[in-house]
């Protein structure tokens, strides 16, 4: 998740934040602050001191998480319990006026994306604002409601979610806060039950033939082809030893139906071990979370080991394929394995062709050069010469893909994104225009326009006099022969009645006079707008080239291009306005 600020505040919650403790450090310190973990995930906890005492955490604010999450604080990162406060998925609790919600995430064990009911006031930077507007939104809704997804693989099962449904529903979800990991058309992979069952289908089908492995009819690789495929024949008999990646909490999912399927038990170390533990509370865990069940601390009773990710290889800028290390940990376990098949469940595994092309990578190692043998008897222990090694890519994530994050936000419909993952200002506004086409931005339109015009941000449609007669002032251009016309035929109209007809003429005349003034004000701003579109063609410049004298605020562009418009038309009328957004916002409402 990025550290800018945006991404780990909601707005209108100034003492709330979201997985920020490395970004929002100071806020620790007061009492009154309220921090969510989503999951335990170090990207998200970074910046979380670890034991207790002065080195470790102290305070005052309190840690919001599910339960899972809280067990994992407490458990490994032995932050005191007086500093942890748990809240089931569905439970809705209160911090000061705002009401918070968690909901299962897809993600790993306990990882909740959150939901925030605001009230409105608290959008108001101060209570002079909002004294001063109330009178103007009486009428409009008193809420916004905004989600958090924190890391998340968008599901189905997100549309039964009460809360999150009705919002939906009644199109007032106000900002999404999307976790955009993958939010490029390239990332592109398989379900999580197909990926699962890929996975789990191909560790039993590796892992059969060890029960009938003869070990006094091993073959040495000195004596078979040097070649890859020879390697991989049907025919050539191999004791195998599984290995599979996995962050410290997540992909629980492979692990359990791999074991299942392979009828295996699953090695894992003491802290792997410890943490699973952790991820059994609860009445509603899925059954992949009761995995524990199915693990064991002594290597030698398990042919399907869990390894820490990176150790098969690693992943950027491309695929890199670690070998040796393969070898070497199936070596170690002096088994008399005779090849090691490591599988890297990632989203990463699609993101370029070089990756795809190398899916399945296959190399002989040599023994005697990798433990420093050269006696030429052989490495001893049981073990051949050769270590047949194989690393295997497969499309799996506990993040959305680009798909299903455009089907998310297709079903939310937000007034507005603020992607949490992007590299910097030019992928951020890459991102959002590329979910431009799904969001309200009507509803946006319409919210901005009442903020500027002291309407309120969530007035609904007409709601306030003020804003009417502000909103009538940038008129449409469609309407100018209407108004035009409208004034003419009053103009022809004779007097009903010669005692009013003196009242009649002054009342006629003011209203005209003001309809008019009205159309020859719609006419300077679009002769001003054509003016300099006119002297930008003959000078074969774009608008932006004719004032580079003026700076930029790139907020202003990122709030134009989250109503809708595209990010070179949103810059352009910024520029052509000297940066006003009020006036850039009428000029591109006349474009329209």
């Amino acid at each position: 998740m990025n550290q800018l600020q945006q991404c780990h505040q909601i707005q209108g919650c100034n003492n709330i934040f979201i997985d920020a403790f490395k970004s929002r450090k100071e806020k620790i310190l007061d009492h009154r602050n309220a921090f969510i973990l989503t999951h335990y995930h170090a990207d998200h906890y970074v910046g979380l001191p670890r034991g207790k005492g002065e080195k470790g955490y102290v305070g005052p604010a309190k840690i919001h998480c599910t339960p899972i999450t809280a067990n994992l604080l407490r458990e490994i990162h032995n932050v005191d319990s007086c500093f942890i406060v748990s809240h089931e998925y569905g439970e809705t609790w209160n911090h000061g006026e705002t009401e918070i919600t968690f909901y299962d995430a897809n993600h790993c064990p306990g990882a909740a994306i959150v939901f925030f009911k605001v009230p409105a006031a608290l959008l108001f930077h101060n209570k002079k604002e909002a004294s001063s507007s109330s009178s103007s939104t009486s009428s409009c809704l008193s809420y916004e409601y905004h989600l958090h997804t924190g890391d998340m693989r968008f599901h189905p099962k997100f549309k039964l979610y009460p809360l999150l449904r009705e919002a939906v529903a009644q199109r007032r979800l106000d900002v999404l806060y999307l976790d955009t990991t993958y939010a490029h058309p390239k990332h592109v992979f398989l379900s999580q039950d197909d990926a699962v069952h890929k996975i789990a289908s191909q560790v039993k089908e590796l892992l059969g033939p060890n029960e009938g492995y003869v070990r006094n009819k091993k073959q040495s690789f000195f004596q078979s082809s040097s070649s890859s495929s020879s390697c991989i024949n049907s025919k050539v008999m191999h004791k195998t030893l599984v290995l599979l990646s996995c962050y410290s909490i997540g992909k629980e999912k492979v692990l359990w139906n791999a074991s299942v399927q392979s009828n295996q038990l699953v090695y894992v170390n003491r802290t792997k071990y410890k943490m699973l533990e952790c991820i059994t509370c609860g009445e509603k865990e899925e059954e992949s979370h009761g995995i524990i069940q199915r693990c064991t601390l002594d290597a030698q009773k398990s042919d399907l080991h869990v390894i820490q990710m990176g150790l098969a290889g690693s992943l950027h800028p491309y695929f890199q394929p670690n070998f040796e290390d393969c070898a070497a940990y199936a070596y170690k376990l002096q088994k008399g394995y005779t090849r090691v098949v490591a599988f890297i469940p990632t989203g990463w595994a699609n993101a370029s062709k070089y990756n795809q092309n190398h899916a399945i990578s296959v190399k002989r190692v040599n023994l005697r050069e990798l433990v420093g043998d050269g006696s030429g008897s052989g490495t001893g222990h049981g073990n051949h010469d050769f270590m047949h090694v194989e690393i295997r890519l497969v499309a799996y994530s506990e993040h959305s893909s680009y798909s299903e994050l455009r089907d998310c936000v297709q079903f939310m419909r937000p007034k507005r994104i603020i992607p949490t993952v992007f590299s910097n200002e030019k992928d951020y506004l890459g991102i959002e225009k590329r979910f431009a086409d799904l969001v309200d931005s009507q509803r946006a339109k319409e919210a901005f326009i009442g903020n500027l015009l002291g309407g309120g941000s969530n007035c609904k449609h007409g709601s306030s006099r003020q804003g009417n007669k502000k909103c009538a002032d940038i008129m449409n251009p469609n309407d100018k022969k209407e108004v035009m016309s409208n004034v003419e035929r009053k103009r022809k109209e004779p007097s009903q009645s010669s005692s009013n007809k003196c009242a009649a003429i002054s009342i006629d005349d003011e209203n005209d006079q003001h309809e008019v003034q009205k159309v020859e004000a719609l006419e300077d701003r679009m002769a001003c707008s054509t003016k300099l579109a006119t002297k930008a063609v003959k000078t074969h410049q774009s608008p932006s080239c004719c004032n580079r004298k003026f700076h930029i605020d790139d907020a202003n562009v990122a709030q134009l291009v989250s109503m809708g418009f595209d990010a070179s038309v949103a810059r352009d009328s910024l520029i052509a306005k000297k940066n006003d957004i009020e006036r850039a916002i009428e000029w591109l409402l006349l474009r329209k």
